[in-house]
């Protein structure tokens, strides 16, 4: 596990000594034995988290008291809210964590290549003025560890999506026998656009492929075994 704190907020990544976090497939007493179990390790009591089934898209669910609380069913990519003691989180097993914190609000995303694709880190950033008026440059980004370009292939035809899209995009790929990604380098690049100053976005710079022993890699086990769940609140 991996925490970042600062006076007003609390973001964390867990890897694979803290469990499978995938609380889709865990019973009502797993889920609430994992979590507790999980939010004792930096000393703190808090309400089960809320998420979303990720659909590797652009959706963006604002939480706030006037608005229903989304569901394990609802369908979206990441979360906003500016409310307390309210942890919001992304499920990941290879795809790119991204934590957003202000003094205002916070944000998880889940951005896997085609979220990515669609700029869902940077459109969170926009979240920000659009809901609550904050600028960029209020921000701070945590982005956790992902699949690294090293072990990132990809095909062709996503190679000429992105390039169709962003010829800028370009040098995060490289050619060998398939094409290489830098799925965090792009989520960075992104963000930095949005105009979130460099200082301020900090990596967690480790390759889940290249890690099996520390993080759950859906690439490598060649099926879903496991997921890290990346999480932040407002204190």
């Amino acid at each position: 596990m991996k925490i970042y704190e600062t006076n007003n907020s609390l973001a964390v990544f867990s890897d694979r000594n803290d469990g499978d976090l995938n609380f889709y497939v865990l019973t009502k007493e797993q889920l609430k034995k994992n979590w507790e179990d999980l939010t004792q390790k930096f000393n703190t009591k808090l309400d089960f988290p809320l998420y979303v089934n990720q659909v590797h898209q652009d959706n963006i669910i604002k939480i706030s008291l006037n608005t229903n609380r989304p569901t394990p069913f609802t369908k979206a990519d990441a979360l906003i809210t500016d409310l307390p003691r309210t942890p919001i989180g992304v499920f990941t097993a290879d795809c790119c964590p991204v934590l957003i914190k202000s003094n205002k609000a916070v944000s998880a995303t889940h951005a896997g290549w085609k979220s990515t694709l669609l700029e869902i880190s940077s459109k969170t950033v926009s979240a920000y003025n659009k809901f609550y008026g904050i600028k960029p440059t209020e921000l701070t980004a945590y982005i956790g560890p992902c699949i690294g370009q090293c072990c990132f292939e990809l095909g062709d035809e996503v190679y000429d999506m992105f390039i169709s899209h962003n010829l800028e995009w370009e040098k995060f790929f490289i050619r060998k026998t398939k094409w290489l990604m830098d799925l965090r380098g792009l989520n960075r690049f992104q963000l930095l656009k949005a105009g979130i100053p460099q200082n301020q976005i900090i990596e967690l710079n480790e390759c889940t492929y290249c890690n099996p022993e520390k993080y759950f890699s859906y690439r490598k086990m060649k099926k879903r075994n496991g997921s890290m769940f990346s999480f932040i609140f407002l204190k």
